[in-house]
């Protein structure tokens, strides 16, 4: 597991361990999690307010490694 993603976890709720999360690190060293639904999906927030807790899109990491 990326270890920014690992440091999401506890902050980020659901979206640290969604396969469809997105993470954007700043050249100033801020980091953001974005939503990849949201490009296609206007029903998600880009950048939803952590920690999410509930979400219909919530596609759990290791869904990401199935068959």
């Amino acid at each position: 597991m990326d270890q920014r993603r690992s440091d999401m976890r506890e902050i980020a709720g659901l979206c640290g361990e969604c396969a469809r999360a997105l993470i954007r690190p700043t050249r100033k060293g801020t980091t953001y999690l974005r939503c990849g639904l949201a490009a296609t999906d206007p029903r998600f927030p880009r950048y939803p307010r952590l920690p999410v807790i509930a979400c219909n899109g919530f596609t759990p990491l290791l869904a990401e490694n199935s068959p």
